[in-house]
């Protein structure tokens, strides 16, 4: 589904510059009309009512109707878009984040967006991603430590590139299991929340840090994860990603 704003010069006051822009969402709303959500050219996403657009292509094959998703009123979506950026109910339509620009990047790439340089740096700048995933355990490594203080046992996170897992050589003890991909999301989740925890009083925040450590990892990866894996040493225990022929390591490890 594609519109065009009847007012083209107010458009153009608003640096929408295009002659139509591709719908991604169409919303009913409370006054009984819809209000259409697309993406500018910065990729940025932008919601108009239906007043003030017309429908120059009303191809809706590429939409599902998941009223569910907007507290059942009516709601279509596009299907590739929900999926990569895993709509839920009361989400919006987003690339605010750099997790949810890294995920709609497929969404862009299928519909041939013309991808501006300021988001390709985002979404591609591993650097500016592993630098958000290192800050991050900066300040969360501490919080993690609180619950060891008084001994000489403690737990820290580190996130590094590390060598492809055929080039690792064991040692005595140490272990290498490839675990099922296709529950990467879910595997990852739960190491994370395993041991990024202060005390029972703290859960909730647990939780948010875990959720924000998931989302940094997971940002760094536009295409699908190729395999993942267990490695364990004595003093290490990695959850490792496979992603285009490069391996990243999430190592909780014990010093003291």
């Amino acid at each position: 589904m594609k519109i065009r704003f009847k007012n083209k010069e107010m458009a153009l006051k608003t640096n929408l510059l295009q002659d139509e822009y591709r719908a991604v969402a169409k919303e009913a709303d409370l006054g009984g009309g819809y209000t259409y959500v697309f993406f500018n050219e910065n990729l940025q996403e932008m919601s108009v009512q239906d007043t003030h657009v017309e429908i120059t292509d009303d191809d809706m094959s590429d939409m599902v109707q998941r009223n569910d998703l907007w507290y059942g009123r009516e709601f279509y979506v596009n299907e590739l878009l929900m999926n990569q950026i895993e709509l839920k109910q009361g989400h919006i339509i987003s690339t605010r984040t750099v997790w949810l620009a890294s995920k709609a990047f497929r969404y862009f790439e299928e519909y041939n967006y013309e991808i501006p340089d300021t988001y390709r740096d985002r979404v591609f700048n591993e650097n500016y991603k592993m630098n958000l995933i290192e800050g991050f355990l900066m300040a969360v490594n501490p919080y993690m430590e609180r619950k060891f203080a008084g001994g000489n046992y403690f737990e820290s996170f580190e996130f590094y590139k590390g060598k492809a897992i055929s080039e690792i050589e064991l040692e005595i003890n140490d272990s290498i299991e490839e675990l099922n991909v296709i529950e990467y999301k879910q595997l990852l989740k739960s190491f994370i929340e395993r041991y990024l925890h202060d005390t029972e009083g703290n859960t909730e925040n647990s939780k948010a840090f875990s959720n924000t450590l998931f989302a940094l990892i997971d940002a760094l990866f536009i295409y699908d994860i190729t395999r993942i894996f267990s490695y364990k040493t004595f003093y290490d225990n990695c959850f490792v990603i496979e992603h285009q022929n490069e391996y990243y390591y999430l190592n909780q490890f014990w010093w003291g």
